[in-house]
């Protein structure tokens, strides 16, 4: 018997009266090899604004979730920005995973096929790899030149050394030369990017994506309807 499955959401629970259910082994190695931690393996509904604000953004963010497999198959990126703190931008990014997940896991290779990537921690850890080894750095230097897609969550919240700066844009432009997705979210405009990480960065990030900025107040607590197949 399965309890409490994550992905109930998308099969209305049909294998759960059973011992052993494909479909749940199969995402759990996808989001085992995803970085994402167990609450964000489950599916958010997501809210715009009681006034409207954000309604075509996310009207097109749901386009771009239903289509997720072909937007990641053709290598595009997707920049998702805001100056207000918890308006969507990571649950966006990471209903992008799920959505994909979702649509692949019938053929999935048990490798990593989406990987998360908190771009601060990542910094951090990554100063640290250099005299004692990091675990969170070996799993996402393992994985995120092969993976299908990867989210860079918070890109340029903290401000980098040359060295982590050269490091991250080195990564970036090797996966965007592959062909390979990204998805970015940042609290930074391209213009306070570019003064934060540099024109190298920014002309990577920003000028090769779909750039959606986000308006809306603070929304952590509300649910929004839509963007679902």
């Amino acid at each position: 018997m399965i309890e409490n499955c994550p992905y109930k959401d998308k099969c209305n629970g049909i294998n759960c009266n059973k011992d052993f259910c494909m479909r749940k082994y199969r995402l759990d190695c996808l989001y085992d090899n995803s970085n994402l931690e167990a609450p964000q393996r489950i599916h958010k509904v997501l809210n715009t604004d009681a006034d409207g604000t954000d309604y075509q953004e996310f009207m097109q963010l749901a386009e771009i979730e239903k289509n997720i497999v072909q937007f990641v198959q053709e290598g595009q990126n997707l920049y998702i920005h805001s100056y207000v703190c918890g308006n969507g931008k990571t649950s966006w990014s990471i209903r992008m995973l799920q959505s994909y997940f979702n649509k692949v896991w019938p053929k999935s290779t048990f490798g990593c096929q989406g990987l998360f990537v908190s771009v601060p921690r990542f910094l951090i850890e990554l100063k640290s790899n250099i005299s004692s080894k990091s675990e969170y750095v070996t799993f996402i230097m393992d994985r995120i030149l092969t993976a299908d897609v990867v989210v860079w969550d918070d890109i340029a919240t903290k401000v980098g050394t040359e060295f982590e700066l050269n490091h991250l844009l080195n990564l970036i432009n090797m996966r965007m030369d592959a062909g390979k997705s990204n998805i970015f979210t940042s609290n930074l405009g391209k213009k306070e990017l570019a003064m934060t990480m540099g024109d190298r960065l920014t002309s990577r990030i920003a000028n090769r994506s779909v750039d959606i900025e986000l308006k809306g107040i603070d929304k952590r607590h509300l649910n929004f309807v839509g963007g679902n197949d």
